[in-house]
Formats: C-alpha cells, sequence, structure tokens
C-alpha cells in the first residue's frame, strides 16, 4: 500500500486517466474529488462490498435454482411417457 501525505487541492494521478483531488479536510473527514472515464467503476467500499455480496447471493440463488429445474426435469412426472409405456404394455391386445 503507498501512503501519501497530501493537502487541500493537491492531487494524485492514478494511470493516465484517474486524477484524485484532495477536496478538503474536517476533522477525521476528508473530501475527495476523482475523474475517471465514464467506463471506469468508482465505489464506496461499503457499497462495493455490498454489490459483491448481492451478487454472490444471486449466483448461488440461480445455480440452487438451476439444479432444482434440472432435477424435476429429470424425474418422470405422473402419467408421462413411463406410465403409457406401463400401461400398454398391460393392455391385451388380442
Amino acid at each position: 500500500m503507498l501512503i501519501l501525505t497530501r493537502r487541500p487541492g493537491e492531487r494524485v494521478v492514478i494511470g493516465d486517466e484517474i486524477l484524485v483531488t484532495v477536496m478538503g479536510v474536517s476533522g477525521h473527514t476528508v473530501r475527495l474529488g476523482i475523474e475517471a472515464p465514464a467506463g471506469v467503476p468508482i465505489y464506496r467500499e461499503e457499497i462495493w462490498l455490498a454489490v459483491k455480496e448481492e451478487n454472490r447471493a444471486a449466483a448461488e440463488a440461480g445455480a440452487d435454482s438451476l439444479a432444482k429445474a434440472i432435477a424435476e426435469e429429470s424425474s418422470p412426472a405422473p402419467g408421462g411417457v413411463e406410465d403409457d409405456e406401463a400401461a400398454e404394455q398391460g393392455r391385451d391386445d388380442s
């Protein structure tokens, strides 16, 4: 981790396209301004962690739903093809 000391109005450049400006300091709070290309997502950490957790839960729920659907599809339904075949075998066609 790089640790820098900056005063209000001073900047830090990240790569070629991201510029972080210290807008102000008040007690233990620092206000930052971030300039980045529109395609670069910028989140506060607590929001980013919440989004990650929500995505993980959705993916897990999707996998569970898919597994359940596959299990239901592979088990024959009452009155399905297997029941029809059993009925035909028991039928007397003489």
